[in-house]
């Protein structure tokens, strides 16, 4: 449940603070006050685009916040759990202190997303905030008319997760294994090159036999080689100073250690030096051996040169063809005597790729056709379901009806997605199966059901999108509902039908509406009143909960327009009366629903 809702600098509306509870909110005001920028606002809390236009002028950015209390132990707190989960967001107090999303909205595209105050991405504020609030304003009206949805709404309905996550996962063998036999399946002459091409790139890498790291240890030994006389040279003359020359440096160091000797009887300490110039002299008299047997070890050998500067000019060449470094020679060695290996036994690959198609092809058509059956099955019960909602919204005779088939195959598709039926007609699979949905409806009995987009007008767009809200509202785990002018079209008695249907969704759900319509305002468990004010020279949009006499004159402006009469009063305190004293507004109240609002 959205349970706390924050917006500041965001169009006209300075700073709005709600504090929400469940049942039916109503959101009503005159026609530019700023009622659906709220429904903006929350659209952006679902991942939604962002523009820097939203930004209320003189500010340096909009700020929207939100806190989601789920039901804790619920099927809607642990689906919420797991989607926090899988995108490495902490889930600590969750159950507890609810979940915190906020969106910033800075100028010039700097924009910022913190979910349970981690730093995230608009994606992922739609996955995690998606299964929390569902809204239904004049987009989702088009929505309904895009028959690329209808699927996923039947599957939404009546068509177990676990069904679709299995066919998912069928297409995605079935596509593995056929891109496996289309790699085997290379004609003849592709794959004849292709080996060709192979065996002369691998026998070049194979005779050369790189080693990791082997150019930079001949480069190393080339410049040895390249400065023998240079190092032999320095290697003298220092061997020469340390020992062999004259006045060198062990010699003075003897003389230094027989002088401190001959005096440590006098002071003790100049013995602890004598002994450590003495071991001075014996790491350099070491020092002085290993230098004369490197000196010694030294030789010119332009033959071991030449063969290591034809080395390093194959691996060069080598590396400017396959790669940075030595061991990704070595990788593209072994990648091309894999490749080579299945292009040899190619024809074993083929027959073998061929079976296993052969086979994810007969399972994946298993889980589609039972897919497809439970679709069929789903189809009919939404229809009735459906057309009993209408009927309370006085669509008597109304009917929406699922048409389902098949996914028709066409020219370039991948012949192991494309499995013929038992009449013969050619059906192309996909990740949903084989099915294709489209709503067709007709208003009134007798009539044959036609494409929804077709024949539908604005108000029965807006009670079908209500009827089939209503339907889904029991599959699914959504809480918070938020409906923005679905009184489109409709008046009078169809408006009290309308209103009690939503109140009615209000039972199990959280829900906002915004209306112009005083029949479904009066279904409120509370009523927001949207207004625009003058502040210090500036508009500014205001929310403010509305009392009982308040409440009863908003309703009477709703009825009569800016001027209230005894006579408007009278009929608002009829709607109140009835809308109100009925069952399911003492149900209602048994709740204890409770919401505020600050505005500032």
């Amino acid at each position: 449940m959205l349970s706390y809702l924050r917006i500041s600098n965001f169009a006209i509306i300075e700073e709005v603070e709600l504090t929400l509870g469940p049942g039916l909110t109503v959101l009503s005001g005159e026609t530019g006050a700023g009622k659906s920028l709220i429904l903006d606002a929350v659209a952006l809390l679902r991942g939604g685009r962002a523009s820097a236009e939203v930004i209320r002028s003189g500010a340096d950015e909009a700020r929207i916040e939100a806190l989601f209390v789920p039901e804790p132990a619920s099927a809607a707190c642990a689906a919420l759990t797991e989607r926090l989960v899988r995108l490495g967001i902490d889930t600590a107090g969750l159950a507890e202190d609810g979940l915190v999303v906020r969106r910033v909205i800075g100028r010039g595209g700097r924009n910022r997303i913190h979910i349970q105050g981690q730093l995230s991405t608009a994606a992922a504020l739609a996955e995690v905030c998606s299964g929390l609030i569902d809204v239904s304003g004049q987009h989702e009206h088009q929505s309904l008319l895009d028959v690329g949805s209808h699927l996923g709404l039947l599957d939404r309905f009546g068509v177990p997760a676990s069904l679709r996550e299995e066919m998912s996962q069928a297409f995605e063998a079935l596509a593995t294994v056929s891109r496996e036999l289309q790699e085997a399946s290379l004609d003849e002459r592709s794959r004849s090159e292709r080996e060709e091409f192979l065996r002369f790139q691998l026998s070049e890498l194979e005779q050369a036999d790189p080693k990791p790291g082997e150019d930079e240890s001949l480069r190393n030994e080339q410049k040895r080689l390249r400065s023998v006389e240079k190092l032999a040279q320095a290697g003298r003359r220092s061997e020469a100073r340390l020992y062999s020359g004259e006045d060198s440096v062990l010699d003075g160091l003897s003389s230094v250690v027989r002088e401190l000797r001959e005096v440590a009887s006098l002071d003790t300490e100049l013995s602890e030096l004598a002994n450590r110039v003495s071991e001075a002299q014996v790491l350099l008299s070491d020092a002085t051996h290993d230098l004369r047997r490197y000196v010694d070890s030294l030789s010119a050998d332009p033959e071991r040169l030449l063969m290591i500067e034809d080395r390093l000019h194959l691996l060069s060449r080598l590396l400017r063809k396959h790669g940075p470094d030595m061991a990704a020679l070595v990788k593209k060695r072994d990648e091309m005597q894999r490749e080579l290996s299945k292009l040899v036994g190619h024809e074993e690959r083929r027959l073998s790729a061929s079976r296993a198609v052969e086979l994810a092809q007969k399972q994946a058509v298993q889980v589609a056709e039972r897919l497809s059956a439970a679709r069929q099955r789903a189809a009919l019960t939404l229809s009735e379901k459906v057309e009993k909602e209408l009927l309370e919204l006085a669509m008597d005779g109304a009917k929406l009806v699922p048409q389902l088939g098949a996914r028709a195959a066409s020219r370039g598709d991948d012949p192991s997605l494309v499995v013929a039926s038992t009449d013969g007609e050619l059906r192309r699979l996909s990740r949903e199966g084989f099915d294709r949905c489209e709503l067709l409806f007709s208003a009134n009995r007798g009539e044959t059901p036609r494409p929804l987009q077709r024949i539908a007008s604005g108000g029965e767009l807006s009670r079908v999108m209500l009827a089939l809200r209503s339907v889904l509202g029991q599959a699914d785990h959504v809480a918070t509902c938020v409906f923005d002018e679905v009184d489109s079209g409709v008046g009078g008695a169809t408006g009290d039908r309308v209103g009690r249907k939503i109140r009615s969704l209000a039972e199990g759900k959280q829900v906002l509406c915004i209306t112009h319509l005083a029949q479904i305002a009066a279904y409120g468990h509370k009523h927001l009143r949207v207004e625009k004010l003058l502040s210090d020279g500036r508009t500014v949009t205001n929310v403010r909960v509305l009392g009982k006499h308040e409440r009863r004159d908003e309703i009477a402006r709703m009825i009569g327009g800016a001027r209230l009469t005894e006579k408007s009063r009278a009929h608002a305190d009829e709607l109140l009366s009835q809308a109100q004293g009925g069952p399911l507004a003492r149900g209602s109240r048994s709740k204890g629903t409770a919401m505020s609002a600050d505005v500032r």
